[in-house]
């Protein structure tokens, strides 16, 4: 079992908000499903108390989004899944032999926007419980593959804010299974107008060649945040610091 605990303050300045997306951005490279490109329904925040949101209690998951893609070999075999639900459970596997590959990935989250006249922040807290796998043969001959699982915060122009690798499992360096839960804590602060996702994005891609089978797969249940406001302190000036 394992229990994650991170604690950082993000600032994000003051700008007009831009479009956010909801849609899984293809597969592969650092940043797999971080990217954004239409705008999923925001939690509104005033910032005139404190308040605390429970997701997805208090309103159901905004940012639920999975794709996939294949192509399969002569002969072969390539069989992706990717599903994602706004109740806080999403699943993506990979499974492919004799020649193909095939890769599947969500995202998984939620966001929101200040429209208050203030900066507050936002304490977040995310938790949630996995279970991932991969596994290839025959034994001794590597298939490439990767099992991830990533924690983003991306605000509205467009920038990652934040930017957690939580699973990273290549399949070449052998067979794996896990399952625990994790826990995340950060603040971030928003100014008047802006708006922020909360999300997670998961990954399982696989490619074989002729002889050789490969799967990889990773599943979240659970998934809930705890998104408490308030006014944010004043910005410390140069006297601040010297007295």
């Amino acid at each position: 079992m394992k229990t994650l605990v991170k604690s950082q303050r993000i600032h994000i300045p003051f700008k007009l908000c831009l479009s956010l997306a909801v849609w899984v951005a293809g597969c592969g490279g650092a940043n797999f499903g971080s990217d954004l490109s239409s705008r999923p329904k925001p939690t509104v925040l005033n910032g005139a108390e404190t308040v605390t949101t429970k997701l997805p209690q208090d309103a159901s998951f905004s940012i639920f989004s999975a794709s996939s893609q294949k192509d399969s070999g002569l002969g072969g075999k390539a069989e992706p899944v990717a599903t994602a639900s706004p109740d806080g459970s999403a699943d993506v596997s990979a499974d492919v032999a004799d020649g193909g590959e095939a890769s599947a990935v969500f995202q998984l989250g939620h966001a929101f926007e200040n429209k208050s006249d203030r900066m507050i922040d936002l304490d977040v807290v995310v938790r949630f419980h996995y279970e991932y796998a991969a596994k290839s043969s025959p034994p001794g001959s590597p298939v490439d593959g990767s099992v991830g699982l990533k924690l983003y915060a991306r605000d509205d122009r467009n920038r990652l804010v934040r930017n957690d690798e939580l699973i990273a499992h290549p399949l070449d360096t052998g067979p794996t299974q896990s399952s625990g839960d994790s826990t995340h804590r950060f603040t971030l602060t928003l100014g008047p107008g802006r708006s922020v996702s909360v999300f997670l994005a998961g990954q399982s891609q696989v490619k074989s060649e002729l002889g050789r089978w490969g799967n990889c797969e990773l599943r979240i249940s659970g998934l809930n945040m705890e998104v408490t406001t308030r006014a944010a302190p004043p910005a410390r000036t140069a006297s601040d610091e010297q007295g």
